[in-house]
């Protein structure tokens, strides 16, 4: 038990070590820009349309006419349009956060693909000079690829959330896994082409993702630190999955 709770302390640290990389090398840091501006411009688009019409959403469940209600129901009825709106802008912010990062991911993969394979190079004593590790797939098949992944990270912990008591929390664990492995699954996927061998490469450090992915849930964090994401996930791969080493004096800290 204690050796899962220090993998996903350590896990979470790596959002730390993948920003200090970042901001100590430039050319990575632009890299990460335009994802992160994507995702930051569909999240708010897609929240502020949902603002216009939650109150019709809330209307279309219950709705009475002023007058034609007794004083409890009045009370039952203002009770339902401010608590249950509360909840209903807290569940979407939480689930448009998860899914426009798994949209946004599928648009940005053929460069977090080069982001990957450029963080291989220059950094792990393994790849040789002039044997750039950048992957033969072109960006179309980068991209359908991440979306078949996208689905599965749909299709699983969503239902979760409706199993009484316990379904939001199995459901976050989940999710948490699934963002995690979106991140890590670029370099992962150079070792591991077939999925039955990534998907037993992720259960063998799922304590490491789960520590990993947990941050990227929480909306104001997760996007605070989602420009680094693709930088902290590679690092957590090779330093952790891969047991890779570094190299090429490139500071990695």
């Amino acid at each position: 038990m204690f050796e899962s709770v220090r993998q996903i302390s350590e896990g979470f640290g790596f959002h730390v070590r993948g920003i200090r990389f970042a901001f100590r090398n430039l050319s990575f840091l632009g890299l990460c820009t335009f994802p992160f501006l994507m995702t930051l411009t569909l999240y708010v688009l897609g929240f502020y349309i949902f603002t216009l019409y939650a109150d019709d959403l809330l209307n279309l469940a219950w709705h009475i006419e002023a007058g034609e209600q007794s004083k409890y129901i009045g009370w039952l009825y203002w009770a339902y349009m401010h608590i249950v709106k509360f909840f209903l802008y807290v569940l979407v912010l939480v689930l448009m956060f998860y899914t426009f990062i798994i949209f946004s991911n599928i648009l940005a993969s053929p460069v977090y693909d080069h982001i990957s394979a450029k963080y291989e190079q220059a950094c792990c004593q393994h790849v040789r000079e002039g044997q750039a590790p950048s992957s033969s797939r072109g960006m179309f098949t980068i991209m359908k690829e991440e979306l078949k992944k996208a689905v599965l990270m749909l299709v699983i912990p969503l239902p979760l959330l409706f199993i009484p008591v316990i379904g939001a929390f199995l459901g976050f664990v989940v999710a948490a896994v699934f963002i995690a492995w979106d991140y890590v699954d670029f370099s992962l996927s150079r070792d591991y082409p077939l999925l039955k061998d990534r998907i037993r490469a992720l259960w063998r450090h799922k304590f490491f993702l789960l520590g990993f992915g947990c941050p990227l849930l929480i909306p104001l964090l997760g996007l605070m630190i989602l420009p680094f994401a693709i930088l902290s996930g590679t690092k957590l791969y090779f330093d952790k999955m891969k047991g890779g080493t570094s190299g090429s004096g490139i500071p990695i800290d």
